[in-house]
């Protein structure tokens, strides 16, 4: 008897930032400025404080031309960020 061999599933080609460019069906204009919002989000993360401006702008693209970041996203992200930075502030006065 012999044992059939379960086939992995294929997984998805890596694609290239600039694949992702040429082929976003969200506009790709619109979503350069997203992603440099989210950029600056990104950087206040304590785990990109390690990557260089280049490595996280390209970051910031993979997640806003993959789909997994939106304005609705950064809006959010942006008045936690500005929250944390004022609670921070008045712990600095006391």
């Amino acid at each position: 008897m012999s044992k059939k061999e379960k086939s992995a599933p294929e997984a998805e080609p890596v694609k290239t930032v600039d694949e992702m460019i040429l082929n976003s069906s969200n506009g790709k204009y619109s979503s350069i400025p997203l992603a440099a919002l989210w950029a600056k989000v990104l950087r206040k993360k304590e785990e990109n404080r390690h990557l260089t401006p280049a490595e996280l702008l390209d970051l910031a693209l993979k997640d806003v031309l993959g789909g997994s970041v939106d304005w609705k996203d950064l809006k959010k992200a942006m008045a936690a960020a500005s929250e944390s930075d004022a609670g921070a502030a008045d712990e600095k006065k006391k």
